[in-house]
């Protein structure tokens, strides 16, 4: 063991100790829904903000699309997905933790003609194949959250500390597994941030409804109905106010707690927008035949007209339908009423109270005991699905239907206020949150034929996530070589571990200690996000060892550190006579003239060294890990996915930079034609005529060139072109500086001569005797008034003069004297 000396180890400690903590930093909220995204923004001076688009609007559509190299985003990548299906990536939420064989696979193809999902290297997820290359799912989501992030981040104040966000909490379904929850961080990490959360659609929206509102001490129960684009989930929350002993002066902490969950998980508004698109198909098809059915521009255009009626019959009880050109030049026009919609999606009515009735059951309530039903996500405002939920599910009872948040920014806002929770960098209202698991994590040994020989529970379901790492005693036979332990989640295979060598493990641990009984224990995890992690299965011993004398020193001394920490003075020999006799019977003595040491502090020593200390010894198992279904990126793929957006970044910022030059080339070539064109006055009295052709004919060769060859020029080679146009207005306002430098020169010259002038006149004029009587003194200001008047007449103009005439007329008047002096000043 490495032993620090005494005052090299005190003087880490402090160094610890003296680390100043971190400064406040940045949380950003994400609401990454399958149809439309949001965030939200907290930090120093930015308290709650949306984040708003490119387009400065409040939410987006969740989705990115390549045009060449250049990557669009939201409303800009939906607008070519009708153009060019196969580069456009949108609502891919389903598709992640997913393989291409899954059920939400072929869902997705249907609802998006043109693309094509393949796997994703060897891991069985899926990824997008582009003409020229092909991105795995989460490396798409990753580019739509780093862009998010350079927007929030430019929402930040420039005087703040603050410049770069790392946090992010992010909404999930509460149905998603490990994996696609686990997809969810891997996307992150590659964009930049760290998860602190992720909060579950029907628990953000309900800390989003608490922030603002009281509570008694009895339980209150509300459901949280979140129908969205791709899936409705139904959350029972009960809130209640408690006492909370942590909290001073008898406050109270608002408990939310979330008692039962419901869902489907393809009942959303994909589905009916599916069915009108149905509608429509088959009308074309009828009318023009089914060779729209080889063209997927075709049906993307249609399909995004068939969203679009959806949206008109929750208003509207018709909406008309026209498509220009949708298939060989064919003009498509129909009608479709709400009641035909209502008739295609007569057999999903049902599917609505199902959610309901199994969060009910989890929760063991009725739905009388429930007061209100808070409505979240678009589709909740299809009228028949409003009718289904009063007359199916609450009976009848309209007023429980609550409509009083918002629905499109509770879940984003929710979010955000419960990664600040949880990061606890900021100070919020005291909120409990207490979100139980919905499936049971357990595993199932089998031997090394294959046959089960036991299944152990790991996590029980209704367990509490808030970070649970637990060492779980493996339930194993003694004799067995090899095993295989298949850990699942809600009977569902995560990934599956293949022991190996586990008599091998058991003689080394043995051999080198001296062990009463060997534990293989699971290192398992449940983290706050709700993510199933294994961390390595090993064996363990309780080892029991005397304890050595240096170490009962070293033990004294940390002692001796925790108490200085602590505030408290160690017990000297100088300070008291007991301490001294007590450290004289723990420890052999100090003093370097004695060579003996008495028989009570030998007896001590020899008590203190030969004391049982037990220790836990750990030695790893050699395993390997299967996968039956899709996992997870590795570091390697990670690594790969992070270099990629660093060159689309590179890109980008390198087009951005190329497009602002070419745009000034352009706008000062259109500059330079108008000044020469209109004759501005400063270009004709500086350029010769011949000089002013020259420089229009190259403004008009630099918008030949730019609108030509220039489109692919690189940035230096367009840099250069602005400098040769910047050469003519630098000629204009050289010549300009140099005739003002020329007339300023003339002025001085004029103006030191006329000083000069006035200089010998004035040193001409004889000095004045003024006489001590008053006659003699009016005579004299009189002839000083002529004189001076005399002077003036002679230096300054006629307009002038008469000014001066004046002023000695009234010198006679002193009433008016006064004013007119004022007058000259």
């Amino acid at each position: 063991m490495i032993r620090l000396p005494p005052l090299l180890l005190l003087t880490i400690l402090v160094t610890l100790v003296l680390i100043p903590a971190p400064a406040l930093a940045a949380i950003l909220g994400i609401d990454f829904g399958q149809s439309n995204t949001k965030a939200a923004l907290v930090s120093p001076g930015v308290p709650f903000e949306i984040v708003l688009t490119a387009d400065s609007k409040r939410k987006d559509v969740s989705g990115i699309a390549f045009k060449g190299e250049e990557r669009l985003y939201g409303s800009s990548a939906a607008g070519i997905a009708p153009r060019s299906p196969s580069t456009a990536f949108l609502h891919f939420k389903p598709l992640l933790g997913r393989s291409v064989s899954s059920s939400e696979a072929e869902m997705y193809l249907a609802q998006h003609p043109g693309m094509e999902l393949i796997p994703s290297g060897n891991r069985s997820t899926v990824a997008f194949k582009t003409p020229d290359s092909s991105f795995p799912v989460e490396e798409v989501l990753a580019m739509s959250l780093s862009n998010i992030k350079n927007l929030a981040e430019e929402m930040l104040p420039k005087s703040s500390a603050t410049s770069r966000i790392y946090d992010v909490a992010i909404t999930v379904p509460p149905y998603f597994d490990s994996v696609q929850r686990k997809a969810i961080i891997d996307a992150a990490e590659i964009a930049g941030l760290r998860v602190t959360a992720l909060v579950p659609d029907g628990v953000a929206t309900a800390i989003n409804y608490a922030s603002s509102r009281s509570f008694g001490n009895e339980k209150q129960y509300h459901f949280v109905l979140d129908m969205g684009a791709g899936s409705t989930s139904a959350t029972l929350i009960s809130f209640q106010e408690i006492q909370d002993g942590g909290l001073r002066f008898g406050k109270t902490a608002l408990s939310i707690t979330v008692e039962g969950v419901g869902f489907d998980h393809t009942l959303g508004g994909n589905l009916l927008d599916q069915r009108i698109f149905e509608i429509l198909l088959a009308r074309f098809i009828e009318a023009h035949g089914d060779g729209i059915l080889s063209s997927p521009r075709a049906l993307v255009r249609l399909h995004k007209e068939a969203e679009r009626v959806k949206t008109i019959l929750s208003a509207n009880s018709e909406v008309r339908v026209s498509v220009e050109s949708l298939h060989g030049d064919i003009d498509f026009r129909t009608m479709v009423s709400r009641t035909e919609f209502e008739e295609a999606i007569h057999d999903i009515l049902p599917r609505i109270s199902k959610p309901f009735e199994d969060a009910l059951k989890a929760a063991k309530l009725d739905i009388l005991d429930v007061q209100s039903v808070i409505l979240m996500g678009g589709t909740t405002r299809v009228p028949i699905f409003q009718q289904v939920l009063v007359n199916d599910v609450l009976k009848g009872d309209a007023s429980k239907v609550s409509k009083n948040v918002n629905a499109d920014e509770a879940a984003v806002m929710g979010a955000t206020f419960r990664g600040v929770s949880v990061s606890k960098q900021f100070k919020t209202k005291e909120i409990n949150v207490l979100d139980p698991t919905i499936w049971e994590y357990d595993v199932v040994i089998s031997d090394s034929d294959g046959r089960p020989v036991g299944a152990q529970i790991l996590f029980p379901e209704g367990s509490l996530v808030v970070g649970n790492r637990s060492l779980i005693e493996l339930q194993i036979s003694e004799d067995v070589e090899e095993a295989t332990l298949e850990f699942r989640e809600g009977g569902r295979p995560l990934f599956t571990y293949g022991l190996h060598g586990i008599q091998e493990a058991k003689k080394k641990l043995l051999l080198a200690n001296n062990c009463s009984e060997l534990i293989p224990v699971i290192d398992a995890e449940l983290t706050v996000s709700r993510v199933f992690e294994v961390h390595g299965i090993s064996l363990q011993c309780n080892v029991t060892r005397p304890a050595e004398s240096d170490d009962s020193e070293g033990e004294d001394f940390r002692q001796k550190v925790f108490n200085f920490f602590k505030g408290e003075k160690s017990s000297s020999s100088e300070e008291s006579t007991t301490a001294s006799e007590t450290t004289a019977a723990a420890e052999a003595p100090t003093d370097s003239e004695s060579t003996t040491t008495t028989p009570t502090a030998t007896s001590e020593k020899s008590k203190a060294t030969s004391r049982p200390k037990p220790r836990l010894v750990k030695q790893p198992m050699k395993y390997k890990i299967f996968y039956s279904g899709p996992r997870n990126m590795g570091r390697a793929t990670k690594a790969s996915s992070q270099a990629r957006l660093r060159a689309f970044d590179k890109l980008d910022s390198d087009r951005h930079a190329r497009d602002a030059v070419r745009n000034d080339v352009e706008s000062y070539s259109y500059r330079i034609r108008e000044w020469i064109e209109y004759e501005h006055q400063r270009f004709l009295e500086h350029l010769s005529e011949e000089e002013r052709q020259t420089f229009l004919n190259k403004a008009e060769s630099a918008l030949e060139w730019l609108y030509g060859e220039g489109e692919s020029m690189i940035l230096d080679k367009l840099k250069e072109k602005m400098k040769e146009l910047k050469e003519f207005e630098m000629i204009v306002f050289q010549r300009e500086k140099e005739k003002l430098a020329s007339i300023e020169a003339e002025l001085r010259a004029s103006a030191s001569a006329a000083a000069a002038e006035v200089s010998a006149e004035v040193d001409g004029v004889e000095e004045l005797v003024i006489p001590d009587d008053e006659e003699e003194e009016t005579a004299a200001e009189t002839s000083t008034s002529a004189t001076v008047a005399t002077a003036t007449t002679t230096l300054m103009p006629n307009t002038e003069t008469v000014s001066f005439e004046q002023s000695s007329t009234v010198e006679t008047e002193p009433e008016e004297t006064a004013d007119l002096q004022h007058d000259e000043l």
